[in-house]
């Protein structure tokens, strides 16, 4: 007898599969990866052993898949009857994207040369993905049905007004102080924990068990317990906006209940101030993941010296977006905290690389310079700024190890700490990550941005171009002049930006975060008066190019270029009359910048943004070379119209 949660269980599967699929469809056909064809609205692949038939596909302003029929597959003679009634009854419609995948391999007649052969490899990563989502897809039905019953009793209008009651009914709950500020930013950026939008391997995870997937990604809203570990002071080195700081004495007045229990877990027989260990050691936090998995083995020889102490006191946070970002539950002051959790998560291995640390307060400071110089893009763009951040600083030969290998194991015992979003918002506005603006309310039954849209009053083609236009302007202020000017591409992608709205639905500003994917021109940074050292990373670049893939990728085609796709269709809009207004709104600011900087960087610009192809990532290329750091990029047909510009 199939019971009610077998199905729920079945159709998660099988939704999964299929947007899986589309995902994996997607990256192929946009990275040429296989020898597609086309017959009349159709495309296929054939070899002697079959035929893959992917059946009216259409494709976006940004050459990407956009919807298709179906994908069938043929065994035998891929010639005979292909497109009559009897031959679609005949052959398996492909639903999931190991089966698509692995079939068109067999049309290429590949062989897999090893185990970690990089298709093998990819295979893996996209059946651990489809897993994971089926387990997203069957909470995150149960979740809308309860923030619809939750708004529905307390007559909430919006997603933005039920997260503000939610967050403040479970602080109360929670705290004696009923008047505490609470973070509702977290409820919408878990409820947006769908997976990545285009990434094949979406919600790979590859090195959790699925309880440890339930316990610790974000769209299951658990919280996870941090560790406070105990490291001696040798082994550490701190780095922090604020010169001079103090870090225990700043970790004790941010979370002092926690470096409280921390003491006395440690440190509980050293009353005397003058041989107080706790002097000599740092409090630091570790994911519950990397506590179980990496620490023991990777830091072996400090642990048996009782440099690193493991066994100490928890603290409980939410996950966002990131496993390895979370936030201190719904506290509006404390900050969050950035770790490494050394499991793939899409494609890479989420260490916190001794770079990224060392050059996270480096490059706050600098924005801020730059901010308090430049009130107009000040008013449009907030940070949450890395404050402070730890790393270790281990030497194998400093403690008599046997092992004569050089170690790099700092990228997996470092912190970074980071600002309250709360901090940087105010009474009356909400934050709200960007993969939340894709993602389908509850409520209204339409993508969260329709939502705020049609709160904000717009109810035809008239005001939703007033308000996308206030929208992409507020945007181009917040990002392109620091490009333009100071050399640095933020990666303002749906995951690392958050749009600060009104409680009326309008869009009043930027929130970036992380800087560990910017992209930096030195050399355009130090003409501006920040001729500053870095420690060397992968971020680092000596030309305005390569910048300017940062800026392409993640503003104008994640952000600016999957709302346009979204909003195609609503308002009575098209892609066509947005991306002329994007058209117009870059090429004036563009404008304003060759005014102060003369016509030849203007042309360098125009002719990058507006006539040559537009440099789009490649996912799947980029895991056929097991890396992450380096993008690798195919051109894609560029949307913008030069000349529109009155």
């Amino acid at each position: 007898m199939t019971t009610a949660t077998d199905t729920r269980e079945q159709h998660s599967q099988q939704q999964a599969g299929l947007n899986g699929l589309f995902r994996l469809l997607r990256c192929v056909l946009r990275e040429n990866l296989f020898p597609w064809h086309s017959h009349e609205h159709d495309l296929y692949m054939a070899s002697a052993k079959g035929k893959l038939l992917l059946k009216q596909p259409t494709f976006n302003s940004l050459d990407a898949l956009q919807n298709y029929e179906r994908l069938i597959w043929q065994d035998g003679n891929p010639y005979a009857n292909q497109y009559d009634d009897q031959y679609k009854r005949q052959h398996d419609i492909v639903t999931d994207p190991v089966t698509a995948l692995s079939k068109m391999l067999t049309l290429t007649e590949y062989v897999f040369e090893h185990d970690n052969d990089p298709w093998h490899r990819i295979l893996n990563e996209l059946e651990n993905s489809q897993q994971n989502e089926a387990l997203t897809i069957a909470f995150r039905q149960q979740q809308d049905q309860m923030i619809l019953a939750q708004c529905r009793q307390h007559q909430l209008s919006n997603l933005l007004a039920w997260s503000r009651f939610r967050a403040q009914s479970l602080r109360c709950s929670n705290r004696s102080n009923n008047s505490d500020a609470a973070n509702s930013a977290i409820l919408i950026e878990q409820w947006a924990a769908v997976g990545h939008p285009y990434h094949p391997g979406s919600k790979t995870k590859l090195g959790l068990s699925e309880s440890e997937v339930l316990n610790y990604a974000p769209e299951f809203g658990q919280p996870v317990p941090l560790i406070l570990i105990a490291v001696h002071e040798s082994l550490l080195k701190t780095t922090s906006l604020s010169p001079d700081l103090d870090y225990q004495n700043w970790f004790a007045m941010h979370y002092p209940d926690w470096h409280q229990e921390w003491q006395r877990c440690f440190f509980s027989d050293s009353t005397d101030g003058s041989h107080d260990l706790s002097h000599h050691y740092q409090p630091i936090p570790v994911h519950p993941w990397q506590h179980s998995h990496r620490l023991p083995l990777l830091f072996a020889e400090e642990i048996r010296l009782g440099l690193i102490k493991l066994k100490g006191p928890t603290f409980p946070t939410l996950a966002t977006l990131s496993c390895r970002t979370l936030a201190p539950e719904l506290n509006a002051s404390q900050p969050y905290i950035k770790l490494p959790v050394a499991a793939q998560m899409t494609s890479s291995i989420r260490n916190l690389s001794t770079p990224s640390v060392d050059n996270a307060t480096r490059i706050g400071a600098i924005l801020q310079d730059i901010l308090l110089q430049r009130p107009d893009i000040a008013q449009a763009l907030r940070f949450q700024w890395d404050e402070v951040g730890l790393h270790t600083c281990v030497d194998t030969h400093a403690h008599d190890c046997e092992d004569t290998q050089e170690r790099d194991n700092d990228r997996y015992l470092s912190v970074l700490f980071r600002r309250n979003v709360t901090k940087v918002l105010n009474d009356d506005e909400h934050g709200v990550v960007l993969a939340a603006l894709f993602n389908i309310s509850p409520l209204s039954d339409v993508p969260l941005f329709i939502e705020l849209m049609q709160l904000a009053g717009v109810e035809q083609q008239s005001d939703a171009i007033t308000w996308f236009s206030r929208y992409v302007t507020t945007l181009f202020t917040a990002v392109l002049d620091l490009y333009l000017e100071y050399g640095i591409a933020l990666e303002a992608h749906q995951q690392n930006t958050l749009a600060v709205f009104t409680e009326k639905g309008d869009i009043r500003a930027f929130i970036h975060r992380d800087v560990g994917g910017v992209c930096i021109n030195t050399e355009r940074l130090s003409q501006q008066g920040w001729p500053v050292k870095f420690t060397e990373s992968a971020i680092l670049v000596n030309d305005q190019d390569a910048a300017r893939v940062n800026l392409s990728h993640t503003v104008l085609q994640s952000h600016i270029g999957e709302l346009i796709h979204l909003l195609e269709g609503y308002f009575d809009l098209t892609a066509e009359t947005l991306w002329l207004l994007v058209s117009s709104l870059l090429e004036s600011h563009l404008s304003n910048f060759a005014s102060k900087y003369g016509q030849p960087l203007f042309e360098q610009e125009m002719d990058a943004f507006f006539r040559q192809p537009w440099p789009a990532t490649a996912f799947i290329r980029m895991r056929l070379q097991n890396q992450s750091e380096h993008s690798c990029s195919q051109e894609i047909a560029n949307p913008l119209t030069e000349g529109v510009f009155l």
